[in-house]
């Protein structure tokens, strides 16, 4: 029989209480995540100057490919053939407005970049066919040093068309604007000896297909200095990205409204040096540092995001997750709002470790979440909220570590959460929180594999999990635990313990007796 005796004097002041703090949190988490998805968006302004121009008040001109071509007018040229060691050189005057139609064309320069636009107000290239783009390894010393690609542009450019574009980058990068740079549609296959794309002002993709090799960076936007410039928005497409450095990068901001994504990057997959938004999409990733990176804020509102290998798996000094699918393995911290102890960190905002900072927060709103990480499943050193969703952390197996760790502290007010992990560092869901919730410490470690279940007096399974390592510590909350009722624990099908709700946080076992059942050789916390 279920028990309805709840209405103790003790327990309704202590009712009330967190209705009022929950309230207030909840009001708080709400405006701050509204606040910062406006700042995101509101930092980006993209030109479309390309889609204004009246093409048919220009003349047309098709030209077979023999020589280098000088382009001083504007006009719509239509290229095709071959050119084997020669380019094309657009120089039509701060107002000029071209378009080039790459048809079944090829052009190679063996001592510069193969197109190369030094003036003009937009340069629009369009590929139908199947068309080559190549560079050398050295460019003429008379050129500019700031010239560095195979496809060069002063000006505004765009690509369109349904064709595909081959680039094969020798000297360094394989497209560059110095203004902004725009993706409508077109198959792009990219291999660059230092970075693939690069639009200093912007790089804004509609759409298109992108496989991508870099030496260094793949898709980057670096203006420091513009306000509203250096972003890098991505609307829709599919990316299979390889890079030596980072994969995506902005000065400013990155937006992700859609798009499928495969990225392999020995730098950080995502980063920007201000904000990352991901509204969509299908994102995978395998980083040798961080999978996702951004210094100030990172807001995720739905996709799936399944990030493979990382050092940390998602960073920024404020992380919002208001939907979607994660999927996190790190070999150190899966969630770190405030930084961590990767080397690369050392001069970014939140590096090195912290006390307690208020401006460092983690909300999760919404969302499934699965992390699975050898330092902090969730680091933040500040906040840590838990406001709906569903959230799963299987933490580290050492005692410098634990799966949940919050300088400022915890509040669940929503959703379900269980953490597992070592017991050296661990802490509980909170007891300022509105959600009940457990802190178990198990009498033993449990291997890998182990399967955890909570069931009601019903017998009805309100909590399934299979661990992915040995833990000997749970923290579990969630809107089914009742004040006053009775639950059971069950490992591997066997009944462990039975416990009643009794307090937000209510405590099993003795953390004392398996401090040291896990403890790593050093028995040192990590930096956070």
């Amino acid at each position: 029989m279920r028990k309805t005796n709840h209405t103790n004097f003790k327990w309704f002041l202590s009712f009330v209480a967190i209705i009022l703090i929950v309230a207030g949190a909840v009001f708080i988490n709400n405006n701050y995540s509204k606040e910062n998805s406006d700042k995101i968006e509101g930092t980006i302004s993209t030109d479309n100057g390309d889609l204004k121009i009246n093409w048919e008040r220009y003349p047309t001109y098709s030209i077979e490919l023999s020589e280098s071509l000088n382009i001083n007018n504007s006009g719509t040229y239509h290229l095709t053939g071959s050119l084997d060691n020669g380019s094309i050189v657009i120089n039509s005057g701060q107002e000029g407005v071209v378009k080039i139609i790459l048809d079944n064309a090829t052009i190679k320069n063996s001592n510069g970049p193969a197109i190369s636009c030094l003036s003009a107000d937009d340069l629009v290239i369009e590929i139908t066919g199947n068309n080559a783009i190549e560079d050398g390894p050295t460019y003429s010393a008379d050129l500019n040093e700031d010239i560095t690609g195979a496809i060069y542009s002063k000006a505004d450019l765009t690509f369109q068309g349904d064709g595909n574009l081959t680039i094969l980058a020798n000297y360094q990068d394989g497209i560059v604007s110095k203004d902004d740079l725009k993706f409508s549609s077109g198959t792009y296959n990219i291999t660059a000896a230092d970075d693939a794309i690069r639009g200093k002002d912007s790089v804004y993709i509609v759409g298109g297909d992108f496989i991508i090799d870099a030496k260094a960076d793949a898709i980057k936007s670096t203006n420091e200095t513009d306000i509203g410039k250096g972003f890098v928005l991505i609307e829709s497409g599919s990316f299979n990205i390889s890079a030596k450095a980072k994969g995506i990068k902005a000065i400013n901001s990155i937006l992700i409204y859609d798009g499928d994504f495969i990225i392999d990057s020995t730098d950080d997959a995502i980063h920007s040096n201000n904000y990352v938004g991901i509204v969509d999409g299908n994102i995978s990733i395998t980083s040798k540092d961080d999978g996702i990176h951004a210094d100030r804020e990172l807001i995720v509102e739905d996709g799936t995001i399944n990030i493979k290998q990382s050092y940390e798996g998602i960073e920024a000094q404020a992380i919002t997750i208001n939907g979607g699918d994660t999927s996190i393995l790190a070999s150190d911290d899966g969630l770190n709002a405030g930084g961590g102890a990767d080397s690369s960190a050392n001069n970014r905002v939140g590096a090195g470790a912290f006390d307690a900072d208020a401006d460092c927060v983690i909300s999760i709103n919404n969302g499934n979440l699965y992390i699975n990480a050898a330092g902090d499943g969730i680091d933040s050193n500040g906040y840590l909220y838990f406001n709906g969703g569903s959230v799963v952390v299987d933490g580290p197996t050492n005692n410098g570590n634990g799966a949940l760790d919050a300088g400022a502290g915890i509040m669940m007010n929503g959703g379900k959460v269980i953490a597992v992990g070592a017991s050296g560092m661990a802490e509980s869901l909170g007891s300022s929180s509105a959600i009940y919730n457990i802190s178990v410490y198990l009498s033993s470690s449990q291997s890998a594999n182990t399967k955890i279940k909570i069931k009601d007096e019903d017998g009805n399974t309100i909590m399934n999990h299979t661990s992915a390592k040995t833990f000997n510590h749970m923290s579990v909350g969630t809107e089914e635990f009742q004040y006053g009722e009775t639950y059971t624990i069950y490992i591997n099908d066997e009944l462990y313990q039975s416990f009643t709700i009794s307090d937000i946080t209510t405590t099993i076992g003795n953390s004392n007796t398996n401090q040291n059942m896990m403890m790593s050789p050093s028995g040192n916390r990590g930096q956070r």
